[in-house]
Order: C-alpha cells, then sequence, then structure tokens
C-alpha cells in the first residue's frame, strides 16, 4: 500500500469557481498550491531518504561482511539475508499492512519494523514465517547450486544460511520461530530460551563455554523485546484461532527447523571461501 499527494490532492471546488463563472486563482490559492507542492516534494525526498538508508545499510553490511571474510561471501550473505527479509515485506503487504524498509545491522541480521499490531496469532504466523520461508529456499539453492558447480563459496553460504535460520527459527519472540508459533506461548518459549541460549555460548566442537561480544548483543536484543512482550501481552482472544490453523502453522514451523539442522549437518564444514 501507497499514500502520495496528487497534484489535485485536496482541492477545494470553491478555489477556483464561483457560481457559474470561472475565476482566476486568489493569491491565497496560489500560496496553497505551492504549500502543497511543497509538502509534495518533502514527502517524496523523505521516501527517497529511507531507500538511501536501507541501500547504505546494506552496503555498510556488505563492506564490513567482506572485510571478515571476503568480498564474495560478504555480498553473498547479505543477498541472502536480503531474501529472508523480502519475504517479511511481501507477507505484511499481502496482509495490507504496513512496515519500516529492511535495515540492515552488520553481523546481526536485518529489521523489518512492523507498523501495526497483527489482528491475531494467525496473521503473526504467516507474516513471521514468510521470512524463513523465502530464506531456506535461497540457502537450499545455494546448497544445489553449489554441489553442482563445485563452488565452496556457495556451499559456505548454505551452510551459513542453515545455521542462521536454526536460530531464527527458535520459538521464541522476537525471532521468527517465536512468532510462528507465539501461539503456544509457554509451552514453545521456556525450551526456546534454553535452545537460543546453547546456540549463541556454546561451542558444540570443543565442548566450551564461548562469549562472543556480538552473541551478547544479540542475546540482549531478544531478551529486551521478549521482556516487552511480556509485559504488553495481547489479548486472550489474540491466541484463538483454529487447531487446523495451529497444526499448519506448527508443521510448517517444524519442517523448516528439520531441514535447516538437516542441511546445516549434510554440508561439508571443512570448505573455504
Amino acid at each position: 500500500m501507497a499514500n502520495y499527494l496528487g497534484p489535485d490532492d485536496g482541492d477545494s471546488p470553491d478555489e477556483h469557481w464561483s457560481g457559474s463563472a470561472v475565476q482566476a486563482p486568489s493569491s491565497d490559492g496560489r500560496r496553497t498550491s505551492r504549500l502543497r507542492r511543497w509538502f509534495s516534494s518533502a514527502v517524496a525526498i523523505l521516501l527517497k531518504a529511507k531507500l538511501l538508508l536501507v541501500i547504505l545499510s546494506m552496503f555498510a553490511s556488505m563492506l564490513l561482511y567482506g572485510l571478515a571474510f571476503g568480498w564474495p561471501f560478504g555480498v553473498g550473505l547479505v543477498l541472502l539475508i536480503a531474501v529472508h527479509e523480502l519475504g517479511h515485506v511481501v507477507a505484511i503487504r499481502q496482509r495490507g499492512m504496513k512496515a519500516t524498509l529492511p535495515i540492515f545491522i552488520p553481523f546481526m541480521g536485518a529489521l523489518v519494523g512492523l507498523q501495526q499490531q497483527p489482528q491475531d496469532a494467525e496473521e503473526e504466523a504467516y507474516i513471521g514465517i514468510a521470512g524463513p520461508v523465502f530464506g531456506m529456499a535461497a540457502a537450499c539453492f545455494c546448497w544445489w547450486l553449489g554441489y553442482r558447480m563445485h563452488s565452496e563459496l556457495l556451499l559456505l553460504l548454505a551452510s551459513f544460511g542453515m545455521i542462521m535460520h536454526i536460530f531464527n527459527l527458535m520459538p521464541v519472540v522476537p525471532l521468527d520461530g517465536g512468532r510462528t508459533v507465539a501461539f503456544l506461548r509457554w509451552k514453545a518459549w521456556a525450551p526456546g530460551l534454553l535452545a537460543m541460549l546453547v546456540l549463541l555460548f556454546y561451542d558444540p566442537v570443543t565442548h566450551a563455554i564461548t562469549f562472543d561480544p556480538f552473541a551478547i548483543l544479540i542475546l540482549a536484543f531478544v531478551l529486551y523485546n521478549f521482556r516487552a512482550r511480556l509485559l504488553n501481552p495481547p489479548s486472550p482472544l489474540y491466541d484463538q484461532i483454529a487447531l487446523s490453523t495451529k497444526w499448519l502453522y506448527g508443521g510448517v514451523w517444524f519442517g523448516l527447523l528439520g531441514l535447516a539442522v538437516y542441511g546445516y549437518l549434510r554440508i561439508p564444514l571443512h570448505v573455504g571461501i
């Protein structure tokens, strides 16, 4: 949905017409017209500024990922994240809702700000699962194409896409997995929190506890939003959706999580950039 100011928006017939005779625009009318054109230009500049912010944040992420891991991987990783966020944007627009454009945050992913509350848990699940559906499709495509082309870069991107979605599908808000099965509340959130802590701070190779600075930032972000959900929970009617709908979204969520785990275990971890 897009709102815009057309050249004739807001015109009043009385400004230019009196009875049946056409009159010349008054000075007040000209000032009103100039103000309207100025306002339309200001809105257009703001929209372009938002788009510029998205583009700048995207290139900043590519730059930092490229410096850290190599340019091909940095560009590919940001494109994977962009496809994931595109899924959310498509779902939001399909439901006739408004949201901010995705802002990329280096080493943390990207954010799409929803500007209104979903009507119920089904709508929240639809928007929440759309990102992983798009993102996992992109990761699987990299996996398939990587094997076909014997490309270590594509296989590494696929592997990272899998682990990224394993974390993202943890059933705790504000992660996409938590939004998808939000109707389960603590039945999903309690194990989701524990699993998230393991993914962030446990190294399965060395069996050691790690304290990565970015992991701590991610944990702080998740806990902050989780606390907000606890302090401002939706009404009890929010979760009253059909049982078949709960099974549907629960099944899609579990299937995507299983696919991500399977893909991560199957893709060789020794490949290099």
